[in-house]
């Protein structure tokens, strides 16, 4: 987890583009979540290449909007970053943390949380930050949701504030690049395996492992991550 990762989650789709990264001689990503990318990639997409690596995701991620209907504006906003900063203190005790970002996921602190956008919430008079709850991905889904949901529920209201979860469990990655020779070394040693089927007068053309590293979700918890290569087997 490009997205990483918010690993978004957000979980469920049919075939499409891949996640991808940056260049290899680019700098790394941060953590990304795995279903949001620059591509618009879903869940279960289908024309991926055989071989890759396929890990378990680093992180689990929420999407959350924290609002409030009070009709001054001033009272909307005061209610919201109260009920942000009592998130912030709760987070650190809890195993989890704030983040922001619709690809590469950002830290939410007590220095950064007032530059969130507040956006409308449907009414005049309604405001929302929208942003995520995040949990390592030590066990089950089922756990990590548990434990972000029970992080939401304790979290205390003011005046008419709330916060809700706003989506569905989503996975992240970090740094998908750090694994691109892992996944070259997986590449070649299938193309020696199967070359070497055909005898020694074959040899083997091998294309795209010097392009971006691409992800997406195969399950619950893992992700698989490769390059866009091809290869030929050839007489020598």
């Amino acid at each position: 987890m490009k997205p990483g990762f918010f690993l978004a989650a957000a979980l469920l789709g049919t075939a499409a583009v891949p996640a991808v990264a940056q260049e290899a001689n680019a700098p790394g990503l941060g953590e990304v979540v795995v279903t949001s990318n620059r591509l618009n990639a879903r869940y279960a997409q289908q024309d991926r290449p055989v071989v890759g690596l396929r890990r378990q995701a680093d992180s689990a991620v929420l999407q959350l909007a924290i609002a409030s209907d009070s009709r001054d504006e001033a009272t909307r906003k005061r209610e919201i970053h109260t009920i942000m900063l009592a998130a912030l203190d709760r987070a650190a005790a809890a195993g989890v943390e704030l983040v922001t970002g619709s690809f590469e996921l950002v830290p939410v602190t007590k220095a950064n949380y007032q530059d969130l956008p507040l956006a409308s919430a449907g009414r005049v008079d309604t405001s929302q930050a929208n942003l995520m709850v995040k949990v390592k991905l030590a066990g089950s889904v089922t756990a990590a949701e548990q434990r972000l949901d029970a992080f939401i529920k304790a979290v205390p209201r003011t005046g008419r504030g709330t916060i809700d979860k706003t989506g569905a469990l989503a996975l992240t990655i970090v740094n998908p690049d750090q694994y691109r020779d892992a996944i070259v070394t997986l590449v070649a040693d299938n193309a020696r395996h199967y070359a070497a089927m055909f005898g020694p007068d074959y040899a083997v053309q091998v294309s795209g492992v010097d392009g971006q590293v691409f992800w997406s979700q195969v399950s619950g918890t893992d992700v698989f991550l490769y390059v866009p290569y091809r290869y030929t087997i050839v007489p020598k």
